[in-house]
């Protein structure tokens, strides 16, 4: 038990659109909650893709929860990472036509996605060990214009200026940096997206490899793949469909877990 609290790990959750119990399951054979739902993953670390909202059932009780393992990571000496799928940012927006909610509820739940963002509980982008962590992606456009600002372009660094900007606008209600776009798949106007409505396919296209690993939810896969040529992850198996998540040990080397339905 000692050796699973002094670990370091990075679990890696995809979509969960409000399929709670699945979820739950992830993360109790992961080791990271115990039998009430409480921290149980000491100094381990949990990021979830985003996009918690929507379609199921349940996406009050995992926010709830999301919100809880945070403060508990925290104080073991864990950590917690959410990031921020289409699906929240639509609300935050105040666009609450995916979302079904109304009236004062709508407006409380953009409000609390709003604050979370400037308090930094929610993310737009994580680095670790060199992999580069995204709702849906970054193309080889937007990697082009943060090296415009960026000495060198590493995960770390990228998240961090994608992160900057990502509070700014917030902080502004301005939301027309490219990180924004949406792209024509996706009924927008741009041929490529951001990081929020990017489309695996367009992704892949964009660029012969990735400048850096890059781990992406968004767009439904049947199954995780570890792809080097692309040096793509994708992780949003569905979680009604599948229970797949990704683990980064401590060397930095990714490998695909799977709850087995009994």
């Amino acid at each position: 038990m000692q050796e699973q609290k002094s670990r370091r790990r990075l679990i890696v959750v995809g979509d969960v659109h409000g399929h709670f119990e699945p979820f739950v399951k992830i993360l109790r054979q992961a080791g990271l909650v115990d039998s009430r739902l409480n921290w149980a993953g000491g100094r381990e670390r949990l990021l979830q893709m985003g996009d918690i909202f929507d379609r199921g059932p349940s996406a009050k009780e995992t926010d709830i929860l999301l919100d809880k393992l945070q403060q508990q990571a925290q104080e073991a000496g864990g950590e917690v990472i959410r990031l921020v799928g289409n699906h929240e940012l639509e609300m935050m927006l105040s666009q609450f036509e995916m979302s079904g909610l109304q009236g004062v509820e709508a407006i409380h739940r953009r409000d609390k996605l709003n604050k979370q963002v400037l308090g930094g509980q929610l993310r737009a982008a994580y680095a670790y060990k060199g992999f580069l962590f995204t709702h849906a992606g970054v193309t080889a456009r937007l990697f082009k214009i943060f090296r415009m600002q960026l000495e060198d372009a590493t995960a770390a660094n990228v998240a961090a200026l994608i992160n900057l900007i990502f509070k700014e606008s917030v902080k502004h209600q301005f939301f027309k940096h490219p990180i924004f776009n949406i792209s024509l798949n996706r009924n927008g106007t741009n041929k490529f997206g951001g990081i929020f409505w990017e489309d695996l396919t367009d992704l892949v296209q964009s660029f012969t490899s990735s400048p850096v690993w890059q781990v992406i939810g968004h767009t439904p896969v049947n199954h995780i793949l570890i792809d080097p040529v692309s040096r793509l992850i994708p992780v949003d198996v569905g979680l009604q469909r599948r229970m797949q998540y990704l683990i980064i040990n401590e060397a930095g080397e990714p490998s695909i877990q799977e709850v087995l339905p009994r």
